[in-house]
């Protein structure tokens, strides 16, 4: 595999990506990523064909199509097909999450997954933590606490649970892991603190582009 080859399955590796979002003229910035590596439409639908062909990534109909996709002037097609409700996307395999394991070495005891759920109308702002640990836990709520998003939590509320196994993404499992639920009360944002609030530590190696 070659870079453009690695970069692909760093992006799809928490969740399944839209194919139209590589299409866009900045995809990194879409994407949430550092940089992309310049690929012309061409060259993207060729990488995504030779990792489909070789059982790394899944491309299908999202959110639950079964039909893959794997030449690619099918996947050239797929980028435009967008529906109301349903677009094209890669998912990545265990096999392709291996072969990124490989490469980017990822450190899973201190990644962490955080952030709002959906509740009724009227009712608390709630939200979500999922770490290796209790302790990993409970240092990304302190984290949130001091962040000045506007949203505080209410330690009062936390309700923690042991996950065994932990569904850590939609292709990775661990034995173990927690899971802790909190609510917030809305404050005042502190624009200068979330400037302020330090970088956070890389748990992978990213691709060198």
């Amino acid at each position: 595999m070659d870079v453009v080859d690695l970069w692909l399955l760093e992006v799809a590796m928490e969740l399944p990506t839209p194919l139209h979002m590589l299409a866009e003229p900045n995809p990194h910035v879409a994407l949430h990523m550092p940089d992309d590596p310049r690929f012309t439409r061409e060259e993207l639908c060729e990488r995504l064909s030779f990792l489909s062909e070789r059982g790394f990534i899944r491309i299908h109909e999202m959110p639950d199509g079964l039909e893959e996709l794997y030449s690619p002037e099918q996947i050239s097609r797929a980028i435009d097909a967008r529906r109301p409700r349903s677009y094209f996307g890669y998912s990545l395999t265990p096999e392709g999450g291996a072969a990124w394991e490989q490469q980017a070495r990822p450190d899973w005891s201190r990644y962490v997954n955080a952030g709002e759920e959906p509740t009724p109308h009227g009712a608390p702002d709630a939200w979500v933590i999922e770490a290796a640990s209790l302790e990993a836990a409970e240092e990304e709520l302190r984290f949130h606490e001091t962040l000045g998003d506007g949203n505080q939590p209410v330690h009062a509320s936390k309700l923690g649970e042991e996950l065994v196994p932990w569904q850590v993404t939609y292709w990775k499992t661990l034995p173990r892991g927690y899971r802790l639920r909190y609510t917030t009360v809305p404050v005042a944002r502190d624009v200068g603190r979330m400037m302020a609030a330090p970088a956070r530590a890389p748990w992978f190696t990213r691709t060198r582009l």
